[in-house]
């Protein structure tokens, strides 16, 4: 394989991570995200699931079956440093001061700006926690 090849990926299509209260993170996504509920455990790997003591939440933006999908191991104690942080571009300036909006209704601190100082600049970005600490970063990034 070609050392400079690139795949050309235009995006994620979905994140999992793990959470210690399904009920109580799908609330909180829900509400600050307008996610829509898509799954319980998936069909595919329901048995799996069981096996491993596991139970899977899928949520959907709209485009996909789901883009976020929150796991509970109901032996495994969370390790709230086990994911630092993921980021949602947001192309609507409206849509942007919704998910704001919606975060400062719900008393989240709000911190401002990238999550790393030295990433790309874009016109707008603000971080929230989720109940398991995890940081969610939100920028606006107009499509070009």
């Amino acid at each position: 394989m070609n050392a400079t090849a690139r795949i050309p990926v235009t995006n994620l299509q979905h994140h999992v991570f793990y959470v210690s209260d399904l009920e109580r993170s799908k609330t909180f996504y829900v509400r600050l995200l307008d996610l829509q509920f898509s799954a319980l455990n998936h069909p595919d790997s329901s048995a799996a699931m069981r096996l491993s003591q596991q139970e899977m939440h899928f949520f959907s933006f709209g485009f996909h079956h789901h883009d976020l999908c929150m796991v509970k191991h109901h032996k495994l104690k969370m390790d709230n440093n086990s994911m630092l942080h993921f980021a949602l571009a947001v192309h609507d300036p409206a849509a942007f001061d919704d998910v704001r909006r919606r975060a400062g209704e719900m008393g989240l601190p709000i911190r401002e700006g990238r999550m790393l100082a030295s990433a790309r600049p874009v016109t707008r970005a603000f971080c929230v926690r989720d109940p398991d600490n995890h940081w969610i970063e939100i920028i606006e990034e107009p499509s070009r």
